[in-house]
């Protein structure tokens, strides 16, 4: 056999390769990898080099100085023949190997030569990433930065907006320290938020005059008669909103309140009206604006409602050049019940005074089947403040008797405080010196103590004390003291910084015994911030996310509407919620008798048992219900999906990665896709063309073990609905829709036979339950420690796991013995 010529863009990847292995210890050594090559290379792969591979890389001839019958297996170790190895990966990829006018590989052997060899290479790999069981010191991510802001300085405002996105780990986490780098460029925006924030937090100059304005009819001349195509009113239907206009005196800094005086006109059968309220301003026929919030009225006697922002996070309009000045405040009912929008009708209008001839103008009719909202008035109010300085400028320059006497001294106690709660722990007088520094040199270029105090406080915010979660470390590993257990929790389950009473518990060393760790997590978990240990771990673990990736095609699902995404995305995390606070069984998340559903979502699906509002609330399910656990939720379904039809593959990859912590290798580079060009080939149904897939040999290696899994779940389309029909696209006859019948029986590896999803929901429960236990206990670790697991990790995953499954697979149970495992509490 004799190895093909590099081509350009694979050198590329060789070169890619080096750089990592030039990363690896020399000491580094993955026993499980020594093991494997001693155990199966004589007996399995040296007789297939033998027979294929020495007569052109052997004793008698090493073409491209390539020579097999004494190449290393030591790849660790080796790195040429690392090298080597992986070039000899690539031609089996490619099909290069061996030659035209030599015998070929039987599908067998060239599974066996590339199996190992993925075995091995990723045995390398994850030696290079390995951390030795250690948390690795890692940056805050977008979120947690924003959340730690927000509490810190106590603003409710976007920190993050300017930021650089983030990518995810190999495991779907965006918490993991080695996917969270920093460049010069990020320190650049770190430094630009941290000075904005600082401009807010800290107020100059005299108490400001509060501007009020009340609105109590919609203007129909702030926005143009086309803008929405809606009517101006103060009764809001699907057809009309109410629009109110403030032209002179308002600020443009600070936080604004719009209070609304609104009842609703509930009906019969139909959900709670909701109001959404918006601010922005007119630009001819379009009003850039952003969404302040949206709350829904449900009562039928007027109420008051508030809203609040920081007006200079809205869009605002130029005072001097605007052909429409002014502000504009739309409030909208965005209730809709899925109903054909109306059409409008003709009305001829009485003709003007001194006119002949009558007008016509567009209306639309009423919906009087529909609940509306009618508003009284909408109050403007901005900046607006308790007391002056505001709370969050005096929690920074709190009252001393040294700020009239000693100003430096007062720098420095301003500056030692922040720091201690910036940086999470406490903080010593040396520390301080170099922000002090800073204060020094700047104070004499301004005129006053606040802009002087800003700077160094703003360095404080780009420091890596603050920008990272700092945990000193050295050449052993060491139990975690009480300020950096406080922060470690506080980052796992609300994902912010450590509130005072957690700070308290640090400071009087409350936080080092399993039982007080124990309480403290079931404390923190009944706390309404630990919702973002749930947005956030569910988002991730399960890739709720993916549904935004995904654009449903109106032809296939012409009912679809793309509102109820956000809602799709909200079930799952609901559902997980469920299970974690009313300490139910993990299994549910396999299969249920419930489910957490709002309106959208309960009507969506049909079942017969509805909320009223978009309030999540669990509903029982019928035994005949094809739905309950995660399976059938549309989160997954439309998430892994092609927006026309489901995607058999991409669901059965989702369910092994992210149920059973057993991903399928990465297919090779040259592996073709479906052929969905191909009329008789797209007539097909896709259990046919997955069939037709794997007589590829280089399919076939993979897809044997993945299709099942997905073909099991046809019965669910595109859209997340039951179905027993899938609609097509004739590509012979210019397109024209038809349907063919779902079929889901289907044989899962191992050989049992199954049909749809109840027959794969029984098979993960009765086969699979440990398996996806261990699973969750592994992607809940990985969130919790901010790193991916690793052999060294295998004993405390398995401690974990046994008493999951002995404690009837209790969620709110397993959170806090992660907590209290000595990985989450050693650095």
């Amino acid at each position: 056999m004799m190895m093909a010529s590099w081509r350009p863009g694979r050198l590329g990847m060789m070169k890619k390769f080096r750089a990592m292995l030039a990363l690896i210890s020399g000491a580094a050594v993955l026993g499980a990898s020594g093991v494997f090559a001693s155990a199966d290379y004589e007996t399995e792969i040296l007789p297939i080099l033998e027979k294929h591979c020495f007569s052109c890389h052997g004793p008698e001839k090493q073409k491209n100085d390539i020579r097999f019958d004494t190449l290393s297996t030591d790849m660790i170790n080796d790195r040429p023949a690392a090298e080597t190895w992986h070039d000899t990966l690539d031609v089996l990829n490619f099909d290069e190997m061996p030659p035209e006018d030599e015998p070929r590989l039987s599908d067998n052997e060239r599974r066996t030569l590339i199996a190992w060899l993925n075995h091995e290479i990723e045995a390398v790999v994850k030696a290079m990433k390995s951390t030795g069981g250690r948390p690795v010191v890692r940056r805050l991510n977008r979120i947690e930065y924003q959340n730690t802001m927000t509490d810190l300085l106590g603003i409710e405002t976007d920190y993050a907006n300017n930021l650089p996105p983030e990518g995810l780990s190999e495991d779907g986490f965006k918490n993991n320290g080695a996917s969270l780098q920093m460049s010069a460029m990020q320190l650049e925006y770190y430094l630009e938020a941290a000075r904005m924030a600082m401009g807010k937090a800290i107020v100059n100059g005299k108490k400001p005059e509060v501007f009020r304005h009340v609105i109590e009819e919609s203007n129909g001349t702030a926005g143009g008669k086309s803008q929405r195509g809606r009517d101006y009113s103060n009764t809001l239907s699907r057809t009309s909103f109410f629009l109110g206009k403030i032209e002179e005196d308002y600020h443009e800094h600070g936080e604004f309140l719009v209070r609304i005086r609104a009842k609703a006109d509930l009906k019969a059968g139909q959900g709670y009206p909701r109001m959404e309220v918006a601010l922005g301003y007119r630009v001819d026929t379009l009003m850039p604006e952003r969404i302040i919030d949206e709350v829904e009225v449900t009562s039928e006697r007027i109420q008051t409602y508030e809203f609040r922002g920081r007006i200079e996070d809205y869009p605002l309009p130029s005072r001097v050049q605007s052909k429409f000045p002014g502000l504009l405040i739309r409030v909208t009912n965005v209730y809709d019940d899925g109903s054909p929008m109306p059409k409008q009708e003709t009305v001829v209008l009485e003709p003007a005074k001194g006119k002949k001839k009558a007008k016509t103008e567009k209306v639309w009719p009423e919906e009087p089947h529909l609940p509306t909202i009618e508003v009284e008035s909408v109050e403007f109010a901005g900046p607006v403040f308790a007391s002056w300085p505001p709370k969050h400028h005096s929690d920074i320059l709190f009252p001393s008797k040294k700020r009239q006497t000693d100003e430096r001294g007062y720098a420095a106690q301003v500056l030692k405080r922040f720091m201690h709660r910036a940086f999470r722990r406490p903080v010593e007088a040396a520390e301080v010196e170099p922000y002090l520094a800073l204060f020094d040199q700047v104070r004499g270029t301004v005129p006053s103590f606040e802009e002087a105090i800003r700077e160094p406080l703003a360095m404080v915010l780009i420091s890596p004390d603050f920008l990272y979660l700092v945990e000193p470390g050295g050449e052993e590993k060491r139990p975690l003291d009480d300020w950096e257990i406080a922060s470690r929790l506080s980052y796992f389950l609300w994902g912010t910084m450590p509130d005072e009473r957690l700070l308290t518990a640090a400071e009087k060393g409350q936080l080092q015994k399993k039982g007080q760790i124990k309480r403290t997590v079931a404390t923190m978990l009944n706390d309404k911030r630990s919702w973002d240990f749930v947005d956030q771990f569910v988002d991730q673990w399960l890739d709720v996310g993916a549904v935004d990736r995904v654009a449903v095609n109106p032809e296939f699902y012409p009912d679809w509407n793309d509102d109820l995404k956000p809602s799709i995305r909200e079930e799952t995390k609901h559902f997980f919620a469920e299970v974690l606070h009313e300490r139910i069984s993990a299994l549910n998340f396999l299969d249920s008798d419930f489910a957490m559903v709002n309106r959208p979502v309960a009507m969506h699906y049909g079942l017969d048992e509805s909320p009223r509002g978009m309030k999540f609330e669990r509903v029982s399910l019928p035994e005949t219900s094809e739905r309950g656990g995660l399976l059938t939720q549309a989160s997954v379904l439309l998430g892994h999906s092609t927006g026309e039809d489901s995607h058999p593959v991409l669901r059965a990859v989702w369910l092994r990665e992210r149920l059973l912590d057993d991903p399928p290798a990465n297919p090779p580079p040259n592996v073709p896709g479906l052929d969905s060009e191909n009329p008789d080939f797209a007539k097909l149904p896709v259990r046919e063309q997955l069939k037709i897939h794997r007589e590829q040999a280089a399919c076939n290696d993979c897809h044997r073990s993945i299709d099942p899994w997905g073909i099991a779940m046809e019965g669910f389309g595109a859209d997340g609905r039951y179905r027993t029909e899938i609609p097509r696209r004739d590509p012979e006859k210019k397109g024209k829709m038809f349907t063919q019948p779902v079929i889901t029986e289907t044989t899962l590896p191992g050989g049992t036979d199954i049909d749809g999803m109840d027959g794969l929901k029984t098979y993960l429960l009765e086969e699979k339950r440990e398996q996806f236990a261990r699973a969750l206990v592994t992607k809940l670790m990985t969130y919790a420690l901010g790193r991916s697991m690793e052999l060294t990790d295998e004993d405390t995953i398995d401690q974990l796991t046994a008493d999951f499954i002995e404690h009837d697979y209790q969620l709110h149970r397993l959170v806090q013995e992660v907590a209290a495992s000595n990985a989450f509490l050693t650095k």
